[in-house]
């Protein structure tokens, strides 16, 4: 899964980092060092902090900090850099931050005052938007170290810490766990536990988080900076495989699958929902497993009036951290959708076409807020989730977040959802623009709010396994019976029900899976950097094939060197027009290939036609793949 609020949970905590005496007072004037983050052996981001106080007896810090993040291939650089002032009581006065990442550009400051956080946020484009938050006994992420040595007698004592970049407050617990004459350790739990280890001059030598398997460390200024893209793919978004996978998992009607891990107790899930149930749980010994049977949900039918006015769904339409129904511009959004529709299954397929209509899938580090994805039109899987319960929870539709598993072929990935109230609670992908009805999810837990899910997010981290034990599919009527394989010059694939051939007996044609997913490989015999290549993949009902191909394209451009769009517009394939787009890119070798994009949907079956050649050989050789388009068939 893509990680919820990365910058909140790592870089937040990580400004505590600092050097700190008993009481604010002892802080030595000027201060300056150096914090290197990494995950697994790589170094993937520091902290440059600097203290110094100021002539009124305030203390400033100046941190920045710099994380390097590859989700699924895409690279972003998260850079902040961070002005806060303290009075003498660790209390906060002010804040400047200012955040850079491929999600963001903001200027975001705050002013405290009669017991509120006044803070402005400045877009790059340059709207502004203005928030003031309760502030009583709260502080600032950089003073935690000294509150732990001030109150280490304590022993456990609970503190509320403001986020400056989410605008909200995160109650904490501390738990000092060793004192003595040379150092403190002790653990901060808020969604993480952070184990931090503090000498007694103050200085913080460590913080390792325990579920992320993260740590930081003091180091010097050419150690810190000596930092590389951290693949979040490493067990860190939650990807794992399995040894079976479904040859398209929307058709299937019934499924048991398998779920392992370690050191959670079961009460700290919600594996049910009107999809799946639970057959069985065992334990031993701190190991944990659960089998799941999945059915066919019921379809959502109307007859549910929005807003729906019941006390005991007030948790499910509240604004949150993240989702903020109130927020003027969701009110104004969702009017627009809702028109005069009271039907709360018709306002919740309403909102779910214009998400899939209006936003465009990236996977951006940060998480947003819906007021944010709402302006920036993009946005992973948890933005569409947080878009959507703000926009249902706007028009009274009672609103969860849900988070566990997708899955793709034979490989599962972090994924976040909602379930609506619709008379019962019926599983929605916004993601997807469906309602769930078969095991393409799988659901740990779900929350009124976003963070309410990352307890146990967080807990998976390198803890998990999947196993897919028999499934069973809905039945295909064909006229032709087909088997899956090469025969003479020709793929065929029964699941997917196609045929495709080489040009002739000059290209070679063989067929690999990648992630479970089947992809056939036509090239040149002795003829290198030239591939013809059909990836076939499922995808939910209803998809848009330009919606996925421009999703795709415009993922690869963030991906490769020198992209350029060359063409937009349609091919004929099996006698139907699909969307087509041609770009190039650089290679390793800085050779300029050009890419040839089409993409077929029939159902819930995906085709992706694509033709790699080097620049000089595209108009040449592309008589030869129109011979191979033209050989490919839907059998029925």
């Amino acid at each position: 899964m893509k990680a919820v609020k990365i910058r909140k949970i790592v870089l937040g905590f990580l400004f505590l980092t600092v050097f700190f005496c008993f009481t604010a007072s002892c802080l030595a004037q000027t201060r300056d060092f150096w914090l290197k983050i990494e995950r697994k052996g790589t170094g993937f981001g520091y902290e440059h902090i600097s203290i110094r106080q100021l002539e009124n007896g305030y203390f400033e810090y100046n941190l920045d900090t710099h994380m390097k993040m590859d989700l699924l291939g895409l690279k972003d650089d998260i850079i902040q850099n961070g002005t806060y002032i303290v009075d003498a009581n660790l209390l906060p006065i002010s804040f400047d931050l200012r955040l850079k990442s491929r999600a963001k550009g903001e200027h975001v400051t705050g002013k405290y005052a009669d017991g509120l956080m006044h803070s402005t946020i400045t877009y790059a484009d340059g709207d502004v938007l203005t928030r003031e938050v309760p502030f009583k006994d709260t502080y600032f992420a950089v003073v935690l170290g000294n509150l732990i040595l001030k109150r280490e007698k304590e022993k456990i004592f609970n503190l509320k810490i403001f986020d400056t970049e989410g605008l909200i407050v995160v109650n904490a617990q501390v738990e000092v766990s060793k004192s003595d004459a040379n150092e403190v350790e002790a653990a901060v739990t808020d969604v993480l536990t952070k184990e931090y280890h503090i000498d007694r001059q103050g200085t913080i030598k460590q913080i390792e988080f325990v579920e992320l398997h993260i740590r930081a460390y003091l180091t010097d200024a050419e150690d810190a900076q000596n930092i590389s893209y951290l693949n979040t793919a490493d067990g860190y978004t939650l990807t794992v495989e399995s040894k079976k996978s479904f040859p398209n998992v929307y058709k299937v009607t019934q499924a048991q699958i398998q779920v392992r891990w370690k050191d959670i107790p079961f009460e700290e899930f919600n594996f049910e929902d009107n999809r799946q149930k639970v057959m069985k749980k065992a334990s031993t010994n701190g190991e944990y497993e659960v089998f799941l049977e999945f059915s066919k949900a019921k379809p959502a039918s109307k007859g549910i009036t929005a807003p729906v006015v019941d006390e005991k769904f007030a948790p499910f339409l509240k604004d949150t951290d993240f989702i903020k129904p109130s927020d003027p511009t969701i009110q104004r959004q969702l009017a627009e959708i809702r028109g005069n529709e009271k039907d709360a299954f018709t306002i919740t397929q309403n909102i779910l076409h214009w998400i899939s209509a209006n936003i465009t899938p990236d996977f951006v580090a940060e998480t947003l807020t819906g007021p944010e994805v709402l302006k920036k039109r993009k946005g992973k899987c948890s933005e569409y989730a947080i878009l959507f319960a703000s926009l249902a929870r706007a028009a009274g539709i009672p609103t969860k977040v849900a988070l566990g598993e997708q899955n793709i072929g034979n490989r599962w990935m972090g994924h976040m959802w909602n379930e609506v109230w619709l008379g019962q609670w019926m599983t929605v992908d916004a993601a997807a623009s469906i309602f769930v009805t078969g095991p393409s999810l799988v659901k740990f837990v779900d929350s009124p709010t976003v963070m309410g899910t990352q307890r146990v997010r967080n807990k998976l981290v390198d803890n998990l396994s999947l196993e897919i034990l028999d499934f069973t599919e809905e039945e295909t009527a064909t006229t032709t019976e087909i088997k899956t394989g090469i025969f003479d010059g020709t793929y065929f694939n029964k699941d997917f029900a196609c045929k495709i051939s080489a040009p002739d007996t000059t290209w070679d044609i063989t067929v690999e899976k990648k992630m479970g997913i089947p992809t056939v490989l036509i090239k040149p015999k002795e003829e290198e950097n030239v591939t013809f290549a059909l990836v076939l993949f499922a995808l939910p009902p209803g998809m848009s094939a330009k919606t996925i191909l421009d999703t795709r394209v415009n993922a690869i451009s963030g991906m490769v060197k020198n992209f350029k769009k060359l063409e937009e517009g349609e091919s004929k394939i099996a006698g139907r027009k699909v969307p087509r787009v041609v770009f190039q890119q650089s290679a390793k070798d800085q050779l300029i290939l050009v890419n040839e994009n089409c993409l077929l949907v029939e159902g819930t079956n995906g085709y992706l036609f694509a033709f790699i050649t080097p620049e000089d050989r595209f108009i040449e050789l592309r008589a030869s793949l129109q011979k191979s388009l033209e050989s490919f068939e839907i059998v029925k």
